[in-house]
């Protein structure tokens, strides 16, 4: 347990095993065509991390047709432009192409892209799989023990939560003590940025426990 306290208040951080983490945000999802250089084309799924966990935002590259084109213009009139989809409920991520972009003047300069790249999640514990074209790549991705934060805001009585953001959903609550049937929510949402969420509560209002719960799937 962590504590800090100010003017009257008593805040006491509480972490518990299993229960500690996040509440979750829409996850990130991007995709474009991967430039390679002067590299070899694309042939090996990747992410980055290679091991990712419930707090990262993770990018990847796939390959797709084994070809090298001479720009991502050239790669969408041949292919169709990349979109990603993200089915958290199957744990599924989804590269899908549009039909053969036509009617379209692709300059001549050199810019090689093989197979696509880009990134999503936060992602929820547990194994997903990335489809592309006749392909399925699966993963994992494992939970990420989350610490719970607070300081106290300048000029002000009021104090400050933080917690990371994570692919599993969990709710902030609050108790006088720790008796375990008196664990409230707390209503106040959380502002979220640059992967941090915050909840700024009132200072002056006596002792008070704080943790976060995982919600089921």
């Amino acid at each position: 347990m962590t504590g800090g306290k100010r003017a009257t208040a008593t805040i006491c951080l509480v972490c518990l095993a299993g229960l500690c983490g996040a509440q979750t945000s829409a996850p990130e999802a991007t995709v474009r065509w991967h430039y390679i250089g002067q590299g070899s084309p694309t042939v090996t799924f990747a992410l980055n991390p290679a091991n990712p966990t419930t707090t990262n935002v993770i990018g990847f590259v796939a390959p797709t047709d084994g070809k090298i084109y001479l720009n991502d213009c050239m790669a969408s009139v041949a292919n169709g432009n990349p979109a990603l989809t993200v089915d958290s409920t199957n744990q599924t991520i989804t590269v899908s192409f549009s039909a053969p972009v036509t009617n379209v003047f692709c300059p001549a300069f050199v810019a090689p892209v093989s197979g696509v790249d880009g990134q999503f999640g936060p992602l929820s514990a547990g194994t997903w799989v990335l489809d592309i074209l006749q392909n399925a790549y699966p993963f994992s991705v494992t939970e990420a023990p989350l610490p719970l934060s607070i300081q106290a805001l300048t000029n002000s009585s009021a104090l400050q939560l933080g917690w990371p953001v994570s692919g599993d959903t969990f709710v902030l609550e609050c108790n006088d003590g720790l008796t375990p049937g008196n664990w409230q929510a707390v209503t106040n949402p959380p502002t979220t940025s640059s992967n941090l969420n915050t909840v700024q509560i009132n200072g002056d209002s006596g002792s008070r426990f704080f943790r976060l719960r995982r919600l089921p799937p």
